[in-house]
């Protein structure tokens, strides 16, 4: 028996290392593409007709992803890279035997472009396989960029590059160039440089998936974030050290009827800079930093007991944000977890707190990736109706007075092996001598092979007032292959553990959570993937007693069109300690058994009209409820779309009922890739509130913007009742030196 159990052990370990070699072969095998030096100007126009394109030698062959991992792409892509002494240039001749089935309808900076026929381009200038900058466009040159790190596990979308693009359509398809400026990336100056680089196309029509260095099927789009698939680009030499100092001052004049504001008219300007230490390093400063731009957080109806997660739409604090990452995923019986949540700095429930100023410094040197930020907001006082946020995500504080603060991180990431690194972070926020409190933590990330990945943290907690202290850690295995995929994670985190900084909507929990999914890609009958999901999950408390668990499967369809359908049923136990309430209903503390069953179904976002429902019924607590969701968007034509949302929940407990209606429309028009307007409306019935928002963005020089803002709150009681307006211009400029 125990030769048995010692062979078996030899064998997998044997397969291990056998796959782990096979795959380190076939990543060594990578292709290369060539950048031509031009000493003529290349005019950014989509036509691709200077004589240096001609020169540039042309990479092809690209290969599918989906639907036939591995087979050649059906219509052929010709990529070629050019450069001089400011910039990269990518252009892309994208040949098409059904030109007028092009789908370009996109115009908007940083829309739903993988929704059009798009090209794109992942760059890894340090070609360390580890992070890199992420573009695409589509024929109408519109354009959108991301920030990749962590090895395209992390992906910042709202990173924004100032880069052009043009596109244009002819009757053998379509191209489009791009023109990145050195100055906008971050690499080791060399004489001589070696890049990772990977091309993709994507065919709408035929919902195909090509790349010059092909991704693996089993990693679907997010694979083609990741830079352990690029190929190399050679040839880019003699690059001078780029200018690394801009400044963005901005002004901003308006008038207002809030009470949140003590003047009906509003100055205002401030100033952020950039300055480059070396090419790897950068520094970004900030003064009186204003927002004023920023959409308002989508209305959600939260039907549990904790805060809900809003994700960061602040310019300053989402790049480089990826270098800030500290967190773990708690799986679906915990919240998600992060020791640095950006939204505690500057917002108190949804309400502006003035940044006073500060700075941070992102980038990396030799091995060691390094973020470091330090900012300061003001004494602020609030009226109570000032809070509009029942969501309580953004509020650490008990009355609305918040006093000068403070807030402070470092987080340090040492690369070890080929994939794999070692972190370091600290906080701190501090408004006074013994008013703080502070984290600290490790973390480490092990890809022994591409298939495998785990991820350990370890993470303390000091709060300076009450003299508290304590831990939390969280361990988690991930394997997946063209067929399976399995998760494994548990997360404790002990009872007097706190994070001013961060996001812990709850303590003292031990949260064991699997995950196991199947895919089957028939692909006949128009079915291109069939997915069977299993999830289970236990929470405890540091005393061992059960808070809950919860066994789920669930069941996908994917058809070659892009529609697709979904179906789950879940048993869950919950262990309600406190009695919360939910509109006038109370749930009282008891163990409750819950049965849930949702359906869901999309229509492929390429459609003109694309539209995604969901339904889900069965108990809630000693109740029953029914829950609604239906979004839509509307392409009426490429310069002017609406999207439309509605979600519905409705609660019966006992002889009490709660209904809660969230209706959203976005009418978005855009004149070309530079001028935008969008106005948006939300009106969420739970909390009797309404807010109308008008956005006219003008880039009218790449990075210098013009916004016109107005905001209006409602209550919509007997009648529509004005809570509040502001009307706002803002002026950006740009200055790179």
């Amino acid at each position: 028996m125990k030769l048995s159990i010692v062979y078996r052990l030899v064998w997998m370990l044997t397969i291990t290392l056998f796959n782990t070699v096979t795959w380190q072969i076939q990543a060594s095998q990578r292709r290369t593409a060539y950048a031509y030096r031009t000493e003529t100007p290349i005019l950014v126009d989509g036509k691709l007709n200077e004589p240096a394109w001609l020169e540039g030698k042309p990479v092809s062959d690209f290969v599918q992803q989906s639907p036939n991992e591995g087979d050649p792409a059906s219509e052929q892509t010709v990529v070629r890279v050019l450069f001089d002494a400011e910039k990269l240039y990518v252009g892309f001749e994208c040949f098409d035997s059904q030109p007028d089935q092009i789908v370009a309808n996109e115009m908007k900076r940083d829309g739903m472009l993988w929704q059009n026929d798009n090209v794109y381009l992942l760059i890894d200038p340090y070609g360390d396989k580890r992070s890199g900058f992420f573009f695409r466009t589509n024929a109408l040159g519109a354009q959108a960029d991301s920030a990749v790190t962590d090895g395209g596990h992390r992906v910042n979308g709202s990173w924004d590059c100032v880069w052009q693009t043009a596109g244009r359509r002819h009757d053998q398809g379509w191209t489009v160039e791009m023109a990145i400026p050195f100055d906008q990336l971050r690499f080791r100056e060399a004489d001589s440089m070696l890049w990772g680089i990977n091309f993709g196309r994507n065919i709408m029509r035929t919902n195909e998936s090509t790349q010059w260095m092909v991704v693996p099927q089993n990693e679907s789009w997010p694979g083609t974030y990741r830079p352990i698939y690029a190929g190399q680009l050679v040839g880019l030499e003699g690059i001078p050290s780029p200018a690394h100092l801009s400044f963005k001052p901005y002004t901003i004049g308006g008038l207002t009827d809030s009470s949140a504001q003590e003047k009906p008219l509003l100055l205002n300007a401030g100033l952020d800079a950039k300055y480059g230490i070396g090419p790897n390093l950068t520094l970004d400063l900030t003064a009186n930093t204003d927002f004023a731009q920023v959409e308002a957080d989508r209305e959600e109806v939260n039907l549990t007991r904790f805060d809900l997660y809003f994700p960061e739409k602040r310019e300053f604090f989402l790049e480089g944000s990826g270098r800030f990452a500290f967190g773990a995923d708690g799986g679906e019986m915990a919240p998600p977890v992060d020791l640095f949540y950006s939204r505690r700095i500057g917002l108190y429930q949804g309400n502006k707190v003035p940044i006073l100023g500060g700075g941070k410094m992102t980038g990396k040197v030799g091995a060691y990736s390094l973020g470091l930020l330090n900012l300061t907001t003001a004494n602020t006082e609030f009226p109570s109706e000032a809070s509009t946020n029942d969501n309580r995500s953004d509020n650490n504080q008990p009355d609305s007075s918040v006093p000068r603060t403070n807030f402070s991180v470092l987080r340090v990431q040492r690369d070890i092996l080929s994939q794999s690194n070692l972190g370091l972070i600290l906080t701190n926020r501090q408004s006074g001598g013994s008013d703080y409190q502070r984290n600290g933590g490790l973390d480490l990330a092990l890809r022994l092979h591409d298939r495998w990945r785990i991820k350990a943290l370890l993470a303390g907690s000091l709060e300076g007032q009450q003299s508290k202290s304590d831990l939390a850690w969280y361990l988690e295995h991930h394997w997946a292959n063209d067929w399976l995929r399995w998760t494994t994670s548990f997360l404790d985190i002990g009872p007097d553990f706190t994070s001013d900084l961060g996001f812990v909507p709850r303590r003292d929990i031990r949260a064991l959570g699997s995950d196991i999914s199947l895919t089957w890609r028939p692909n006949r009958y128009q079915v291109r993937s069939l997915d069977a999901k299993w999830h289970q999950g236990y929470l405890l408390n540091h005393q061992n007693q059960g808070l809950g668990a919860e066994a789920q499967i669930g069941m996908g369809l994917n058809l070659d069109s892009g529609d697709g359908a979904g179906i789950d049923f879940s048993l869950s136990e919950d262990v309600v300690e406190e009695s919360f309430s939910v509109g006038e209903i109370e749930i009282p503390a008891n163990t409750y058994q819950m049965q849930t069953f949702s359906l869901k179904t999309m229509s492929a976002g390429r459609r003109p009209l694309a539209v995604g429902a969901d339904i889900n019924f069965g108990d809630y607590y000693q109740g029953r409820a029914v829950g609604f969701g239906l979004d839509s968007k509307w392409r009426m034509s490429h310069q002017l779309s609406l999207d439309l949302r509605y979600n519905r929940n409705q609660i019966r407990v006992d002889n009490q009922q709660f209904e809660a209606n969230v209706v959203g429309a976005r009418l978005n028009f855009s004149l070309n890739t530079r001028f935008f307007m969008k106005l948006y409306t939300q009106w969420n019935d739970a909390r009797q509130y309404a807010n109308l928002n008008f956005l006219l963005r003008y880039i009218y020089r790449p990075g210098s913007d013009f916004y016109l803002v107005y905001d209006q709150q409602m209550k919509p009681t007997d009648s529509w009742q004005t809570e509040g307006w502001t009307l706002l211009a803002k002026l950006t400029y740009y200055i790179s030196l």
